[in-house]
């Protein structure tokens, strides 16, 4: 009598040996895909200068707007002149070093600028820059 064989059913494996390197593509397919988005502020047109510094540090940079009709944005948000003082009392503490670079149009009234400047005085914010226009070869 012959003996039939019996088979085994296959077992289907899925291979997981390249699920690292592929998740590894992925990672880096997404870095390099993704931009982020740059802080807006409100539009303005920076003044002119005759002579500029550069902000070498980025990290420890608020930066604020003014808009020609006065409207004041930190971090991208509209907020009231008085409230810019504990926005940034905040972020004082948070990082001492901070610098404030006031981006001011230059057609706003320099009643707001100086409304700004005392809030930001209440907040202990004392490194202040102004935003300029600068064009090489303009001097300076």
């Amino acid at each position: 009598m012959s003996r039939i064989a019996t088979r085994r059913p296959a077992r289907s494996e899925i291979p997981t040996a390249s699920t690292g390197d592929i998740a590894f593509l992925l990672i880096i397919f997404f870095l390099v895909g993704t931009t982020f988005r740059a802080a807006q502020g409100l539009k303005v047109v920076l003044p002119d200068a005759m002579s500029t510094e550069r902000i070498i540090k980025k990290r420890n940079v608020q930066n604020l707007w003014i808009d020609r009709t006065g409207r004041v944005s930190v971090n991208d948000n509209l907020v009231t002149i008085p409230s810019v003082s504990p926005i940034l009392s905040e972020k004082i503490i948070e990082n001492p070093d901070l610098v404030v670079v006031l981006q001011a149009d230059k057609d706003v009234p320099y009643g707001y600028v100086t409304d700004v400047l005392e809030a930001l005085k209440a907040a202990r914010a004392l490194k202040v820059t102004f935003a300029t226009k600068y064009e090489m070869g303009r001097g300076g």
